[in-house]
């Protein structure tokens, strides 16, 4: 009987127990772990419990679902390399051609965008670059890879960019040049236009010619103290080149002319008359008679 009373006891005591945990409640996040009761650390630990388990229940379910993306971009990378190389078939070329050529254009739109950024200023010192970028561009456009669709529409923007940069009008003024004494200095058109803070290039005197026109009559003859107005440099227009076939044209008849004039000309000899003889024994006397001897 006694026992039985203490077993009572017992129960009562845990069910009391456990109707007073059910009645805790979990302390707040800003409390520290030192200052919980056992009840509200109880709670704390089964909360951090749960949440670890829905945490790796949702890291499980993203692994898998990483892992199918993994799957099905390895498929796609593969059908897209068999298409590639389908392509590539098509236009002759090889994935070695292909990275050659993206390399290339890459580096012709670099250099396009360098050119678009320059000032007025600038540019003019570098338009000459503006014909290599089309020269590019042409033996770009001559393969059969530009047409590939990675290519085609920056292939074509680029020659659009390229006419942009030829036909850019920059408010750059003229330089201005004044000439030297021949005997110190050696200046004349064609000199100036090989000093490399001119054109660097002797060719392009006509430029200059033409650029002075107003001031300069003979390209031959310039003075020491004229002020030449330098253009921008560039390709001759289609005026210089004119006026530079007719200058060398009149050197060449000049000097035709020069030589004509240097020449003797020609003398012609004519025979001369021939003369009969007086036989020896028919002289006249003073008196106009004939006689013998």
């Amino acid at each position: 009987m006694k026992n039985i009373i203490l077993i009572c006891a017992s129960v009562v005591t845990v069910l009391l127990a456990s109707c007073g945990s059910t009645n805790v409640q979990p302390a707040p996040e800003s409390k520290l772990d030192s200052l919980l009761t056992f009840d509200e650390a109880n709670l704390r630990l089964q909360d951090w419990r749960i949440r670890v388990a829905n945490l790796e229940t949702r890291d499980n379910a993203l692994a898998t679902d990483n892992k199918n993306l993994e799957d099905k971009l390895t498929a796609e990378k593969n059908a897209l390399k068999k298409c590639n190389d389908d392509i590539y078939t098509l236009v002759g070329a090889t994935e070695a051609d292909v990275n050659n050529f993206r390399e290339r254009l890459g580096k012709l739109e670099g250099k396009i965008r360098e050119l678009r950024a320059l000032d007025d200023e600038a540019f003019e010192a570098r338009r000459n670059e503006v014909y290599a970028l089309a020269a590019e561009w042409n033996q770009l456009r001559s393969m059969k890879m530009s047409a590939l669709p990675e290519f085609f529409d920056r292939v074509k923007q680029a020659r659009t960019d390229i006419d942009s940069l030829m036909n850019r009008k920059t408010t750059k003024k003229n330089k201005n040049y004044i000439v030297r004494s021949w005997d110190e200095y050696k200046d004349c058109l064609w000199n100036i236009a090989g000093q490399s803070e001119i054109y660097g290039d002797p060719f392009q005197w006509t430029k200059i010619w033409q650029g002075n026109s107003n001031i300069i009559r003979n390209p031959d003859i310039i003075k020491p103290g004229m002020e030449l107005s330098v253009p921008p440099p560039g390709p001759k227009t289609t005026e210089e080149q004119k006026a530079e076939r007719m200058y060398w044209r009149k050197k060449r008849a000049a000097a035709a002319a020069a030589l004509k004039i240097e020449q003797p000309p020609a003398t012609t000899t004519q025979p001369a008359t021939p003369t009969t003889p007086v036989p020896a024994t028919m002289k006249k006397d003073e008196k106009g008679e004939k006689k013998g001897n």
